[in-house]
């Protein structure tokens, strides 16, 4: 079993709240993660369009995750996401790291306009966070900047080669050092509830693979 969890490089600010939260899973892994830590791939994404796909198709064929879990941040919410849903469409409001801003490009020519998650039922996910006292929703947007771009190639990945991979993307909220710095009226969320969602959930989706009875 593998598991592949992304975040992004900064963007538009100094610090990027899914670089540091999976940077620290990696480095300093919560109990539920532990245990798995040797099956588990950290990495860390550019925040420039033109190459993401690129790196995202060179790190899954190098990984042949069984699991692929994208993280991104999202200023202003005050819960985690779990998204539905990935777009087939780059359509940028605010320019990347490289100063791109594509606007109703495709992400994959001839590839279909949307995807479906394949996480284990979202709501049940939610309800589970909820009862750690981790504020959760189910979204139906994950917008049509980066993290939806990386989300898409995961799930294009997942239907080019037929595989029977657990794909999902995980919105974030920032981070206190974050509304410190940058956004003095943002909502924000610890970094230790935060490590300890995505702990929750990354668990819960190794589980369903190894308990499988194709499990090897």
């Amino acid at each position: 079993m593998r598991a592949l969890i992304t975040g992004f490089e900064p963007n538009d600010d100094g610090l990027n709240a899914s670089e540091l939260v999976v940077l620290s899973l990696c480095d300093n892994p919560t109990q539920e993660l532990s245990q798995y830590i040797d099956d588990i791939d950290f990495k860390i994404m550019p925040g420039n369009t033109n190459i993401l796909g690129q790196v995202v198709d060179e790190t899954l064929k190098a990984v042949a995750p069984d699991i692929c879990i994208g993280v991104g941040q999202a200023r202003g919410y005050n819960r985690i996401a779990l998204e539905r849903m990935a777009k087939n469409l780059r359509y940028f409001v605010t320019l990347d790291k490289a100063g791109n801003a594509p606007k109703g490009e495709p992400i994959v020519s001839n590839a279909p306009v949307a995807y479906w998650h394949s996480l284990l039922e979202q709501d049940n996910l939610v309800t589970l966070l909820e009862s750690h006292n981790i504020p959760a929703k189910v979204s139906n947007d994950c917008g049509t900047h980066l993290c939806n771009q990386v989300f898409y190639h995961f799930l294009h990945w997942k239907e080019t080669y037929k595989l029977d991979m657990k794909v999902g993307f995980v919105h974030i909220p920032i981070l206190p050092e974050q509304v410190i710095k940058y956004w003095a009226e943002s909502a924000f969320m610890p970094m230790e509830m935060t490590r300890k969602a995505l702990s929750l959930i990354i668990d819960q989706q190794i589980q369903s693979v190894t308990s499988s009875p194709y499990a090897v």
